[in-house]
C-alpha cells in the first residue's frame, strides 16, 4: 500500500482557537502617466514673434520664435525625469514594506508554531516529562483527545489583507513544519510496516496518557497474536487497564464516564479478513488501528496515516471531506515509551492519583515500622555500613527506608506549615537512635522555632546538644564547634592512616561516632546569619568522609540554600508545599504541590534515582522512652561542643572548671608567664571545643579598655580585676569622686614617684573627665595619656572603663592594646569597638563580653575590704592669729555664716569686709559673735572679699586693710581655676575641687596650692 493509493481528501487540523493575526499588504505602486510634447505651447512664441516683426520690422524679434520649441522640449525632458524618480522611490518603498511584511509573517508563523508545539509536545515528550510538566493531566476536557500525528503544513491563523488580484500572499495562510493535530476520538488508522506503525501508535497513546488524568481514561491493547507483548507497557500506566475493548458499565447499569483508549492490530500477514472491519468503539472512546493495508482499517477510523515505503507519509481523511497532507510522523521507541510510562507512574504516586495509593494509610505508628526490642549492650556496636538506613514510614512498596549513608551524605527536607516536618524529623531521629548506639551516633539538634520542635527527643542519650534561636550567638557557636569537630576527625584519621570513617585500619575504639546535625527552619538560621551560607557549604562538602551528616529542614529550602549546599544534599524529601516551583526546586518535579492539605505526613522522597511516596510514622513518648531504655547503660558519647557560658559565674569556680576539664592543670590560654596574669572570667572557645579561664596579662596584653553600657558589667569587671591583682599589684581605683581621681592620677603621673607595680582602675572615664571641667579635664586626660604611653616602663598598668568608643575615649584607644566589649546599646558602637556583628545583642546578659576573638563571661569576685587610698586627705581650714587670711569668695554670706558657727571660746576672729567701706551703699552686715574692735594680737584676722573687689586694685594695706594682711594666706572659694590664677597671680593649676560646697583652694606664696574644707562639710 502506498500513499498514491489514497484518494486526496481533506484533514481537519483541529487547531486551537487562536486569535487571528491580520496584516495589511502594501499596495503596488501605480505606473506614472506618460507625458507628451506641448505643441500649442511651443507654437505660441513663434506666432507672437512673427506678429512683432510685422509691426516693428525689427529682425531681433524673430529670436523669440526659437524660445517656444526650446522651452517645450526642456519641460518634456524634465517631466520624464521627475516621473522616473518618483517611480523608483515608490518601488523602493513598496519593496521595503513587502520585506517588512514578510518578516512579520515569518515572526507570526514562528510564534504560532511555538504555541502549537507547546500545546502538543509530541516530539519533545521525553523532555517535557523529565522536567516540570505544568500541563500533565491539566488539559481541558474538550482538548484531551487532540493528538499530534507529526509535523507538516497546516492552516495558519495569519491573514494578509491584499487586493483581490494580489495572490502573492496566499502562502501566509499556510503554516509549515507545524504540529499536525487530529481528534483521536474520531479514530486513527495507521497503515504501514509494523515497526513504524507501532512507533507512531506509541506516540499517540502516550500523548493521550499524558492528557487524560488517571481516573478519566482506560487503556486496552489488542495485539495481533495472543503472546505478543507489544502493548504490555499500557498495563504499567497509572490509568486503569482493561483486557477487552468494550464499554465499561457501572454497577447500576450506567456507562462509566471514563474514556476507553483502544489499540488494535489487523495485519494481512497473519490472515486477518480483508475489507474494513472492526466493531464500533464505546461511546466517547478512542480507537487506534494498525494494519498494513487500508482495507483492514475499521471504518470507525476517520484519519488515515499512510506510511510509504519511500519515506513519504500522507495523512488523509477517510470521509473525503478535506485534502490529504504530507507529514513527518512522530515516532517513539519501546525504551522511550517505558521511560514515559515510568515518569507518569511516578507522577501519579506523588500527586496521589495512582490507584496504588488507595492502600496507603493516613496514620502510621512508629512501632509498626521500627519496633524497639530489648536493651542493647553498651559495647554492642558493630559499625555496619548501613547503620544509617532506618524505617521512617509506610510507602506503596512497603516500609519506607531512608539511608543517609548510601543516599546522602546530607538530606534536604521541605514542607509548608502543618505538613508534618517536625514529626518526620522526630521519627527520623528516634529511628536513628534506636538502631545505633551512642558510640556509633551522636545527634546535634538546632531548633530555630524556640526549642519546641525537638523537646520530645532532647533526652535521648545520643543527643549531645540542642541549640535554639533564643540563645544569642548560638548559631556561630554551633558552626565553630562543627568546624573544630571536623579538624579533630581529620587528625584522628590522619593519625591512623585512614581515608574515611569506616576504613578497616581505624579500630572501633578509635573511631569517632557519626555526627548527624538536624536543623529545623534552616532559612531562619541563614536569615539571622547570612555568612553561614559559606560555612554550611564547607561542612556539606567535607562531611561524607569524616562522618558528618546534615539534615536541613525548611519551608522553602531551595529559596535560601546556596547551590553548593544543594549539590551535596542528594537525599531530598518534600512534604506538602504551597507552590509548584518550590516542589520542583526540591524534587525536580512539581508534584509535592499537589499533596492534599488534609494528609499531614504525606511525603515524597527522591534519592536521585527514584521518587517514592510514603506516609511518615508518628512517634509517641513511649517510643522515645523505649529507645532511652535500650541504651540506658551505654556510656555518654563524646560531645563535639560545650554548653553555653553561664549567666552568673563565681571567680572561684573558674579554676575548678578548667581543672576538671584539663586533669587538674590550669591553662590560661594566653602567652603569659605563670602567676603574672589576672583571671577575670571564663572564655568560650568553640573552635577549640574548650572553655578556659580568661586571663588578662598586663605585660603581654598591655593596658585594657572596657566598653559597655550601664548595668553591662563594667564595675563587676573592675571588682574582679581588683580582687585578682591585690596580692601582686598596688591597686588604685578611681570612680566618680573627682577629687580622689585627680589626686590619684596626678600622683601616679609624677615622674619622681618610685617605681612600683601598680594597677590603675578608672571607671566611667568620660563622665569623670566631663565632671572635671575644661581645664582640669584636659590636665587629667593628658595625665592618663601619659600613663598609658609611659606607664608600662614604670610598672603602671591602666584599665579604663567607658560607655562607648567615641569622643575623648577615642583619643585613649590608640594607646590601649586590648579592648573588652560588653553589651552596648547601639549596633554601630558595637562595630566601631571592633567586635563582630554576630555577637551584638541588646539583650546580652550582664557580664557577657567579647575579648580576644572569644566570648567571655565575667566572674563575680567575692567582697573584699576597700584598699587604703594613697591620695592626701582634705585639710580643714581654721583661722589662726599668727597669720591673717584673705578669703576670696563669691559666696560671702555663706562664709560669714560659717565663721559665725565655727567661732567660740577657742579662737576670736576679727572679720574685715572692705567692700562695705568702699561702697557705702552696700549695707554693713554685723556678724554676731565676731569682735570687730579686738586687738590684732588677740584675734585671727580674716578678710572677706569677692574676686572683683580684690582684683580691682582699690584696696590699700594700712588704709582699707590691716598691715598684717600684707603677707596673708589666700583662700579662694567658689571660683574657677582662672579666677584662682588671677587672684594668686601664679600660673599654677590648682588641684581639682569636687562638688562639695565647702571646698576651696589654700595658697601661700612659695608653696603649692592645697585643697581645704572651708565650710566644714
Amino acid at each position: 500500500m502506498s500513499p498514491s493509493d489514497v484518494m486526496p481528501s481533506a484533514t481537519n487540523s483541529h487547531r486551537p482557537a487562536t486569535t487571528s493575526a491580520r496584516l495589511r499588504a502594501p499596495s503596488p505602486p501605480a505606473e506614472p502617466p506618460t507625458g507628451s510634447l506641448p505643441i500649442l505651447a511651443s507654437l505660441a512664441p513663434v506666432v507672437g514673434s512673427v506678429a512683432l516683426f510685422a509691426i516693428t520690422g525689427s529682425p531681433v524679434t524673430l529670436v523669440f520664435a526659437a524660445l517656444g520649441p526650446l522651452i517645450a522640449v526642456a519641460g518634456y525632458i524634465d517631466a520624464r525625469w521627475t516621473r522616473r524618480r518618483r517611480g523608483r522611490r515608490a518601488r523602493a518603498a513598496y519593496d521595503a514594506a513587502t520585506q517588512e511584511l514578510e518578516q512579520d509573517v515569518a515572526r507570526a508563523h514562528a510564534e504560532e508554531r511555538e504555541e502549537l508545539r507547546a500545546l502538543h509536545p509530541a516530539g519533545r515528550l521525553l523532555d517535557v516529562l523529565d522536567g516540570p510538566d505544568r500541563a500533565r493531566w491539566r488539559v481541558p476536557e474538550a482538548r484531551r483527545t487532540l493528538v499530534c500525528i507529526g509535523r507538516g503544513e497546516t492552516k495558519s491563523a495569519v491573514r494578509v489583507d491584499a487586493g483581490a488580484d494580489d495572490d502573492r500572499w496566499a502562502w501566509a495562510a499556510r503554516l509549515s513544519e507545524a504540529p499536525v493535530v487530529v481528534d483521536a476520538v474520531e479514530g486513527i488508522g495507521i497503515v504501514g510496516g509494523k515497526v513504524f506503525a507501532r512507533a507512531v501508535a506509541r506516540s499517540i497513546l502516550l500523548q493521550l496518557a499524558r492528557q487524560f488524568p488517571p481516573q478519566a481514561a482506560q487503556f486496552s491493547g489488542d495485539p495481533a497474536a495472543p503472546d505478543d507483548r507489544t502493548w504490555a507497557f499500557l498495563e504499567d500506566l497509572p490509568h486503569r487497564a482493561v483486557s477487552d475493548p468494550v464499554e465499561p458499565v457501572r454497577d447500576g447499569g450506567a456507562a462509566d464516564p471514563t474514556t476507553l483508549v483502544s489499540v488494535v492490530e489487523r495485519w494481512e500477514a497473519v490472515g486477518a479478513a480483508a475489507g474494513r472491519s472492526g466493531g464500533r468503539p464505546p461511546t466517547g472512546g478512542v480507537l487506534v488501528a494498525l494494519s498494513d493495508t487500508v482495507e483492514l482499517i475499521p471504518t470507525r477510523c476517520r484519519h488515515l496515516l499512510v506510511l510509504g515505503a519511500d519515506g513519504q507519509t500522507v495523512l488523509a481523511d477517510g470521509t473525503g471531506a478535506s485534502s490529504s497532507v504530507s507529514v513527518s510522523p512522530t515516532l517513539l521507541a519501546e525504551a522511550e515509551a517505558e521511560h514515559v510510562v515510568g515518569a507518569l507512574t511516578a507522577a501519579a504516586l506523588t500527586t496521589g492519583e495512582s490507584p496504588a495509593l488507595s492502600s496507603l494509610p493516613t496514620d502510621v505508628a512508629f512501632a509498626q515500622v521500627h519496633p524497639v526490642r530489648g536493651r542493647r549492650p553498651p559495647a554492642g556496636s558493630d559499625w555496619r555500613p548501613d547503620a544509617l538506613r532506618v524505617a521512617v514510614g509506610t510507602g506503596v512498596e512497603g516500609v519506607q527506608l531512608l539511608d543517609l549513608g548510601a543516599d546522602g551524605p546530607h538530606a534536604l527536607v521541605g514542607g509548608t506549615t502543618g505538613s508534618g516536618k517536625s514529626e518526620l524529623l522526630i521519627t527520623w531521629i528516634t529511628a536513628l537512635a534506636a538502631q545505633c548506639s551512642p558510640q556509633e551516633l551522636s545527634l546535634l539538634l538546632v531548633d530555630c522555632k524556640g526549642g519546641a520542635s525537638f523537646q520530645a527527643v532532647e533526652a535521648l542519650p545520643h543527643v549531645v546538644g540542642m541549640v535554639t534561636d533564643l540563645e544569642p550567638g548560638a548559631a556561630d557557636r554551633v558552626v565553630s564547634s562543627l568546624r573544630a569537630e571536623l579538624r579533630h576527625r581529620e587528625r584522628v584519621l590522619a593519625g591512623h592512616g585512614a581515608r574515611h570513617l569506616l576504613d578497616p585500619v581505624l579500630l572501633p575504639e578509635h573511631r569517632p561516632a557519626r555526627l548527624v546535625v538536624v536543623v529545623d527552619e534552616f532559612q531562619a538560621l541563614l536569615d539571622a546569619s547570612p555568612h553561614l551560607h559559606q560555612v554550611f557549604a564547607d561542612l556539606a562538602a567535607r562531611g561524607r568522609s569524616l562522618g558528618l551528616h546534615l539534615i536541613l529542614c525548611s519551608q522553602r529550602p531551595a529559596a535560601v540554600a546556596a547551590d553548593a549546599i544543594l549539590a551535596n544534599c542528594t537525599l531530598r524529601l518534600s512534604l506538602r508545599v504551597t507552590s509548584r516551583p518550590d516542589s520542583a526546586a526540591i524534587l525536580g518535579v512539581p508534584d509535592a504541590a499537589a499533596i492534599p492539605a488534609g494528609t499531614p505526613g504525606r511525603c515524597i522522597v527522591w534519592n536521585g534515582d527514584r521518587r517514592l511516596v510514603f506516609q511518615s510514622a508518628v512517634t509517641s513518648s513511649d517510643d522515645v522512652l523505649a529507645v532511652r531504655e535500650r541504651w540506658r547503660d551505654a556510656p555518654a558519647p563524646r560531645r563535639p561542643w560545650l554548653d553555653p557560658l553561664p549567666a552568673r559565674l563565681a571567680l572561684g569556680a573558674v579554676s575548678a572548671i578548667e581543672a576538671g576539664r584539663a586533669g587538674g592543670s590550669e591553662s590560661t590560654g594566653v602567652d603569659c608567664p605563670p602567676g603574672e596574669g589576672i583571671v577575670f572570667g571564663l572564655a568560650d572557645l568553640p573552635e577549640e571545643q574548650a572553655q578556659r579561664p580568661a586571663v588578662w596579662c598586663p605585660e603581654h596584653d598591655g593596658s585594657l579598655l572596657v566598653l559597655g553600657t550601664g548595668r553591662s558589667g563594667r564595675t563587676t569587671l573592675l571588682d574582679t580585676l581588683e580582687v585578682g591583682a591585690c596580692d601582686r599589684f598596688r591597686v588604685e581605683r578611681v570612680g566618680q569622686d573627682a577629687e580622689q581621681a585627680w589626686d590619684t592620677v596626678m600622683a601616679l603621673s609624677d615622674p619622681l614617684r618610685p617605681t612600683e607595680r601598680t594597677l590603675l582602675l578608672v571607671d566611667d572615664v568620660e563622665s569623670l573627665l566631663a565632671t572635671a571641667g575644661d581645664e582640669h579635664g584636659a590636665a587629667l586626660r593628658d595625665a592618663l595619656l601619659g600613663l598609658l604611653r609611659d606607664g608600662g616602663r614604670r610598672g603602671i598598668s591602666v584599665v579604663l572603663a567607658a560607655s562607648r568608643l567615641g569622643g575623648v575615649v577615642h583619643r585613649f584607644s590608640a594607646q590601649l592594646s586590648s579592648t573588652l566589649v560588653l553589651r552596648l546599646a547601639d549596633r554601630q558602637d558595637h562595630l566601631v569597638a571592633g567586635a563582630p556583628a554576630s555577637c551584638f545583642d541588646p539583650r546580652r546578659p550582664a557580664g557577657r563580653a567579647h575579648w580576644q576573638d572569644a566570648e567571655v563571661q565575667i566572674a563575680l569576685a567575692p567582697p573584699s575590704p576597700a584598699s587604703p587610698s594613697s591620695a592626701p586627705g582634705v585639710h580643714r581650714w581654721r583661722p589662726s592669729p599668727a597669720r591673717a587670711t584673705v578669703i576670696v569668695t563669691r559666696a560671702t554670706g555663706a562664709v560669714r555664716a560659717m565663721l559665725q558657727r565655727s567661732t567660740g571660746t577657742e579662737q576670736r576672729v576679727r572679720l574685715i569686709e572692705p567692700a562695705a567701706h568702699l561702697f557705702p551703699s552696700a549695707p554693713l552686715a554685723g556678724v554676731a559673735g565676731i569682735e570687730s574692735d579686738v586687738l590684732e594680737d588677740d584675734a585671727a584676722i580674716v578678710v572677706l572679699v569677692d574676686p572683683e573687689t580684690w582684683l580691682s586694685g582699690r584696696l590699700v594695706v594700712g588704709r582699707d586693710l590691716p598691715p598684717s594682711t600684707a603677707g596673708a594666706d589666700l583662700v579662694v572659694h567658689g571660683c574657677s581655676a582662672a579666677d584662682f590664677r588671677q587672684v594668686t597671680r601664679s600660673r599654677e593649676l590648682p588641684p581639682l575641687l569636687g562638688y562639695a560646697s565647702g571646698r576651696a583652694w589654700w595658697w601661700r606664696a612659695g608653696q603649692e596650692a592645697m585643697r581645704v574644707d572651708l565650710l566644714g562639710s
